[in-house]
């Protein structure tokens, strides 16, 4: 076999390496490198997988890795266990197979490329913190560097232009010409609110002449209630903001009910330009601030709990929550840091762990706290009333649940005996709820067993007196000695029950065992013989009886249903060691109540909010990221490379505050820097800085940086304020540049990394989809509230940050156009073209009934002729008249048609010919 070299070779982003970090990496330390690496005692079959090298050189037998290949790959054949002769972990060892999302992870590395960060001679990383302080520029104090002089001072309209300018003089370089009015009304409203300017809109500012029209726009759409839609809808990519959970067992309800309210929180956040430290700080630890009467804040804490829920894996959802707080607003991978030290970054696992505490100090209160006073009405006494009833349903079942349980223990009261005595003699009694479970017993229930036969041994019970005496006997010869035993048990009715001496003998046990399952049929008859005179009465509509008749057998229910036995448990009991089905079996009634926080127009807003744990405490550093390992206990406080060398704990509950307040402070040099270049990346299609959620040490200073520390210094000194920030940057020259660029400047710039001209940029999912609806005039601008299902028949015209985000069974339509990943935080979109788009466009249903709309608009009916009703279409979808020769090709295309094409008219074919145009799916 050969290794693929040249595709190992390659080397790996940014995400390649956080993937091989947080995924790979953990398993080859704890599962591999005690065979496979220099620590080990005798490396087996010649392979180590502690260094890419030798990872690429493979063991004695050859290759281990295809990459690109999993199937072919023996590394994966390997840890499948399809080779009795290979299998790794060995089980020979004591080893266990690896899970099934560890084997899934090992895949889709080798199927990547199996990227491997941990190249000999590479760039060294800096994990010393001082050193890491002083020499990575994302680590150095925010300082607001005057503009340059420039010698085109002229074209300089916001300080902005300075320094592009000066970036430009330097390559001899010219920016380009100023973009024309159509074209920058479009760019800007598209780039402010998501959706295309009215074509009145557009012929309005193309005929203002006055200085200030264009700073007039930018002010109206800031202004407008749609900008939070298109901006918030970027921040939830950031939150990975979804309406359900994932995937879970036990039939727990997926969705959650209240997401919508931070998402509408986060949409107002943007309108009203909340400052975007207070935004922080409200996201992390809202329920620690002042209260006031409105509690609208609250929502907020859905950043934290809008997560993926990894099947409830505690140590999961902390890790998820550390990752989308430190990536999200510090742009680094603190999750790297989850197993060992960083490899890169001066991030020790201890930090993480001091991370971890303060997440771990905290919880989802059971009942959410209400958004807003309640208010009675109608609809709110409905939905309690509704919810009351299924309450009702809950616990009927759970009574069943827990009538049943009982009812069971009470047909295997010989295996509790068996398991009794056996448990008595068990030395290691740390290791009693294992040796009970192995026999299909409850651990709590053979203590109570344990207890009772102990008093009854004392008090010579007459029901358990022949075990006592038989249990005492030796396996060996049990038959023989027992038969004396039953003929004493028989004739002694003042020591022995007289229907357990009849059972006894008539089994003629050869065994204890047999004992136990003569023991198992006489209480089974008991408890028939209690149930059918319970049925008979009740059929009779007769008193309900009070026990059996005969006093000897009544004794032996006792034994069944007495409040002291260790049979009859107490419901609460029951409800501790039954809980998981009693939970998971409720699951499907309680999810009602779920349902009707979608539903019921009486429901009552609440927030998926987190509050302090009442004991707030440390973790421990889990040695290799194993839980079960705990190393060092660690303070709760702030990463080491962003404070003061004398960095004190938190006190202040689990410390989520402090933790806000360290992000935000004005002394931490990465939050403004890593905001404002995602503010710049959703203007310019790139930051500049090219990987938004990593300012890591691997991230080099970018091309722009004093552009960057000016515009983080000002948007500090603004007062946090998103719009200032916009306005600062969309007033600039560099912004209202054309996007086309000369031949010698693409040459000499072929990146655009000058800023030299301005992108030409697809429709992102929301825009395209919410731009069809408004073309047709169908957008519904109805704004908050539950969301909707935006993917089936009949369609919603809502504006699609309101469609249902489920994040196990995202929508294929979704994936086809790029829309973020919700289960981890997303830095950044990426931008493909596939067939899948335009055969969406060309074909779906949603496509071609706003096409059927776009030509039943007003203006499109009012037009008599074919030509004009052409120059209406084209007016409604490129906010344009169409020229002479778009006319001509639009009346012969529209003759050549058949009368209906995929039941659409000649003229609704041409409307969906306009609507899947490049003139309409990019701006320039």
């Amino acid at each position: 076999m050969v290794f693929g070299v040249s595709a190992y070779a390659a080397e790996p982003t940014a995400a390649q390496i956080e993937f091989f970090e947080k995924k790979i990496r953990p398993i080859f330390a704890e599962h591999c490198y005690s065979c496979h690496s220099d620590k080990a005692e005798k490396v087996k079959g010649g392979l180590r997988l502690d260094t890419r090298e030798a990872l690429l050189k493979g063991g004695s037998s050859g290759a281990v890795i295809v990459p690109g290949d999993p199937d072919a790959s023996p590394l994966i054949k390997a840890v499948r266990y399809q080779d009795e002769e290979l299998r790794m972990p060995a089980t020979k060892g004591g080893g266990k197979k690896l899970s099934d999302d560890q084997i899934a992870a090992l895949e889709a590395w080798v199927k990547l490329g199996a990227p491997d960060p941990r190249i000999t001679g590479g760039p060294r990383p800096l994990t010393d913190i001082r050193e890491a302080r002083a020499r990575h520029w994302a680590f150095q104090p925010v300082r607001k560097p005057a503009p340059p002089e420039v010698k085109k001072n002229r074209w300089v309209q916001t300080p902005v232009d300075a320094f592009v300018l000066a970036k430009l003089e330097q390559k001899h370089l010219n920016p380009a010409p100023p973009a024309d009015r159509r074209t920058l009304i479009r760019r800007v409203t598209y780039d402010l609110i998501g959706l295309p300017p009215a074509p009145e809109q557009v012929e309005e500012f193309i005929n203002d002449k006055k200085p200030d029209a264009y700073a007039r726009l930018v002010d109206r759409l800031l202004s407008s209630p749609h900008y939070g839609e298109r901006w918030g809808r970027y921040w939830l990519d950031v939150a990975r903001y979804a309406d359900t959970k994932g995937y879970l067992p036990g039939g727990e309800e997926r969705r959650y009910p209240f997401s919508y309210t931070y998402r509408d929180y986060v949409v107002h956040a943007f309108n009203e330009d909340k400052p975007y430290d207070q935004f922080v700080i409200e996201q992390i630890a809202a329920d620690r601030l002042p209260p006031g009467e409105e509690k609208d804040s609250l929502a907020a804490l859905g950043f934290l709990t809008l997560g993926r829920r990894f099947l409830n894996n505690q140590n999961d959802i902390i890790d998820d929550r550390i990752d989308v707080v430190t990536r999200g607003t510090l742009g680094l991978t603190v999750s790297c840091a989850r197993c060992h030290d960083h490899k890169f970054d001066p991030i020790p696992t201890r930090d993480y762990y001091a991370l971890h505490g303060v997440f771990a100090s905290s919880e989802e209160p059971g009942e959410r706290p209400l958004l807003r006073p309640l208010q009675d009405s109608p609809d709110y006494q409905d939905y309690l009333k509704q919810k009351a009833k299924i309450e009702e349903e809950v616990e009927e079942f759970q009574d069943k649940e827990i009538a049943k349980f009982i009812g069971e223990l009470r047909q295997n009261v010989g295996d509790y005996l068996l398991g009794a005595r056996a448990a008595a003699g068990l030395e290691d009694q740390s290791k009693f709820d294992t040796f009970a479970i192995e026999r299909k017993l409850l651990p709590a229930v053979l203590r109570r067993w344990l207890k009772d036969l102990d008093t009854r041994r004392k008090n010579s019970d007459p029901i358990f007196a022949p075990w006592f005496e038989l249990a005492a006997l030796s396996e060996q010869d049990f038959s023989a000695n027992a038969k004396p035993l039953l003929a004493k048990f028989t004739t002694d009715s003042a020591s022995v029950n007289p229907v357990v001496a009849k059972a006894l003998a008539d089994s003629a046990p050869d065994s204890l065992k047999q004992v136990a399952e003569a023991y198992n049929k006489l209480f089974k008859e008991i408890d028939a013989e209690w149930k059918t005179n319970v049925t008979k009465v009740a059929k009779e509509k007769k008193p309900a009886p009070t026990g059996l008749s005969d006093t000897n057998r009544e004794a032996l229910r006792q034994v069944l249903y007495a409040e002291s036995t260790p049979i009859n448990l107490p419901k609460d009991e029951v409800r501790t060691i039954h809980a998981r089905r009693l939970r998971e079996g409720a699951a499907p009634i309680r999810n009602k109540i779920e349902a009707l926080s979608w539903t019921h127009p009486g429901v009552p807003q609440r927030a998926m909010a987190m509050a302090d744990r009442s004991n707030p405490g440390n973790s421990h550093v889990y040695i290799r990221g194993n839980p079960g390992n705990p190393g060092p206990e660690v303070p709760r406080r702030f990463l080491e490379v962003l404070s003061e060398p004398d960095r004190p704990p938190f006190t202040n509950g689990s410390g989520r505050l402090e933790l806000a307040r360290a992000i935000v402070s004005r002394d931490n040099p990465l939050t403004a820097r890593v905001y404002v270049n995602r503010v710049w990346l959703h203007h310019f299609g790139d930051g500049l800085v090219g990987t938004p959620g990593d300012f890591g040490v691997r991230t080099e200073a970018p091309l722009h940086r004093e552009l960057l520390d000016y515009l983080a210094a000002s948007f500090m000194e603004n007062g946090w304020s998103t719009k200032e920030l916009h306005r600062l940057i969309l007033l600039s020259a560099t912004y209202q540049q054309g996007s086309q660029a000369n031949p010698a400047s693409v040459k000499a710039d072929p990146d655009n990394r000058y800023l030299q001209h301005m992108p030409r940029r697809r429709l992102d999912f929301e825009a395209l989809r919410d731009t069809l609806l408004a073309v047709s005039g169908k957008l519904d601008l109805k704004m908050g509230g539950v969301p909707v299902d935006i993917v089936s028949e009949p369609f919603s015209t809502r504006r699609t940050v309101y469609g249902l985000i489920d994040r196990q069974n995202l929508p294929g339509l979704f994936r086809t156009f790029d829309f973020a990943n919700p289960d981890t935080s997303s830095q950044g979109r990426f931008y493909t073209t596939v067939p899948q788009q335009a055969l969406f466009m060309m074909n779906s249903p949603f496509v071609i009934e706003q096409a059927r709309s776009l030509v039943q608009c007003a203006e499109v009916k009012r037009a008599e002729s074919c030509a004009e009703k052409i120059q209406a279409l084209h007016r409604l979808v490129w906010t344009r008249p169409a020229d002479s020769g778009e006319v001509h090709l639009a009346e012969k295309f529209i003759a050549s048609q058949p009368e209906t094409v995929a039941n659409l008219s000649p003229l609704e074919k041409y409307a969906q010919v306009l609507l899947l145009s490049n003139e309409l799916m990019f701006v320039d």
